[in-house]
């Protein structure tokens, strides 16, 4: 099963710049980078562990390792969904700061 899920994360490098293969850790991360943010600027954090965000998400902790392990291998598909993650961030500034 697992063999499955990363063999859909490989990514090419002319595959960057396209969708994300992996949007689920994307949104993993952004959820980690707005609670964090919100701890940081005081505005009470929901106190979501890393543990509560990624099973609020469906996985496992184990899941998560693995994913995070097959990226440690493959960091051109880390920078991919990373990249989605800037954008998503950059948009919700940019509806915050009204622009």
């Amino acid at each position: 099963m697992l063999l499955a899920v990363f063999s859909a994360c490989t990514t090419s490098p002319e595959e960057l710049g396209k969708e994300p293969v992996d949007s689920l850790m994307a949104e993993i991360f952004i959820d980690i980078h707005l609670a964090n943010a919100r701890a940081e600027l005081g505005y009470g954090s929901d106190g979501a562990p890393l543990d509560s965000i990624i099973v609020r998400r469906g996985l496992s902790r184990k899941e998560f390792d693995d994913r995070m392990a097959f990226y440690a291998k493959h960091p051109q598909a880390y920078l991919v969904v990373q990249n989605q993650i800037m954008d998503r961030l950059g948009q919700e500034t940019r509806l915050v700061a009204g622009f």
